[in-house]
């Protein structure tokens, strides 16, 4: 029985008979070495960005993420508060009982509905350090003017009387902080209805 395969092939540029396929093949060259590693190269580069650009993302995410479930725990927090109209059920007839972060202290925002002009002049902040940490035990700042964004999360909030009703308040929690030197707003809006 013969072999499966007989006969001459060309590799390499150079006749091979079957016995040795390999003989007289010298292998890649410096140029198509140089080649294939630069390619590579360029692969593992766009591979390198690409993830740097994810992380940043997660990043960014991260910050969205924590901004949003602050704001709904002061959105929780408020609606906890005291909040009773008195038996004229209405706000501001000497009945009331309201808590002081429900009091609105200033009807000039109460027609802003942009998250940057709500931040900067809320009804009310807490005190923060230098670094933008709010201070512990928290402390309660009315009417603040000219907030800036810093690069830590703070939070800010402001009260509108009788809206959407007589009656009722509404609550905006504005979460702001800088970014890559560009600032960001998470925004959360509740009613809350007198008892």
């Amino acid at each position: 029985m013969g072999r499966a395969f007989c006969g001459n092939f060309r590799i390499c540029g150079q006749n091979v008979s079957s016995e040795n396929p390999l003989s007289g093949c010298e292998g890649f060259s410096l140029l198509e070495s140089l080649v294939a590693i630069t390619i590579f190269s360029i692969a593992l580069l766009a591979l390198s960005s690409i993830s740097l650009s994810v992380v940043g993302g997660n990043r960014s995410s991260a910050h969205y993420i924590e901004a949003s479930l602050m704001a709904q725990r002061t959105i929780e927090d408020l609606r906890s508060l005291d909040y009773n109209l008195g038996p004229d059920m209405a706000i501001g007839g000497g009945d009331d009982t309201i808590e002081t972060q429900l009091v609105n202290c200033s009807n000039a925002n109460d027609a802003v509905t942009d998250s940057a002009t709500l931040f900067a002049d809320p009804d009310y902040s807490y005190t923060v350090d230098a670094a933008g940490n709010e201070i512990t035990p928290l402390t309660l700042e009315t009417c603040p003017s000219g907030l800036a964004v810093q690069s830590t999360l703070r939070r800010t909030w402001s009260i509108r009387d009788d809206s959407p009703i007589a009656g009722m308040k509404t609550i905006y929690v504005v979460v702001g902080w800088s970014e890559k030197g560009s600032p960001r707003y998470v925004s959360v809006a509740t009613a809350i209805v007198g008892q």
